[in-house]
């Protein structure tokens, strides 16, 4: 079994932003080579369906857009679980994304049908490692964030792979995006 996801690369100017704002945060945060934006995880598939998924990717059709990244925001609530640097709204990043979840659902897939929440996660806490008013401050001190914007002209399917000092992901494929 593999475990995969479909994903938006940062650009390493735009990586090296989102490592300056990780500094200081509790939590385990994602290193540098591990950040990104998910735009549908597909969880674990055998061989076969991988290369089903595969082929279905290769035919998703979407134009290059660009992106910024705007802000920060934590996943939780009273419970803190994520912290993350947000999106600005753009319609193009919200079509590839649909067009991806439903290349994984041609797939053989059942991807649950949960709001996409575009994001780059900055740490993830355990539960009760930071209270929602800690969290707060943590994400007020930096609400001013801004990264781009930068071009989208790919986006990639990942492996991930879990291991003792957290997850590695390696790109299996990349799909252009159209000029």
């Amino acid at each position: 079994m593999i475990r995969l996801f479909a994903a938006l690369a940062l650009p390493g100017a735009v990586a090296a932003r989102v490592e300056a704002l990780q500094r200081g945060l509790p939590g385990r945060p994602p290193p540098p080579e591990n950040l990104h934006l998910t735009l549908a995880f597909f969880g674990e598939v055998d061989e076969a369906t991988a290369r089903d998924l595969h082929a279905a990717l290769e035919g998703v059709a979407a134009p290059r857009f660009a992106l910024t990244l705007d802000g920060v925001g934590a996943f939780g609530g009273a419970k803190p679980r994520a912290l993350y640097a947000t999106v600005r709204p753009e319609p193009a990043l919200e079509r590839l994304a649909a067009k991806v979840r439903q290349a994984g659902r041609a797939a053989g897939l059942a991807l649950p049908a949960e709001k996409f929440t575009p994001h780059v996660t900055l740490t993830r806490v355990a539960p009760g490692e930071v209270s929602a008013t800690e969290a707060a401050r943590l994400l007020a001190a930096r609400s001013a964030f801004l990264a781009g914007p930068f071009d989208v002209d790919a986006f990639a399917l990942y492996r991930s792979d879990l291991g003792r000092r957290g997850p590695s992901y390696t790109a299996v494929a990349t799909y252009p995006l159209a000029p």
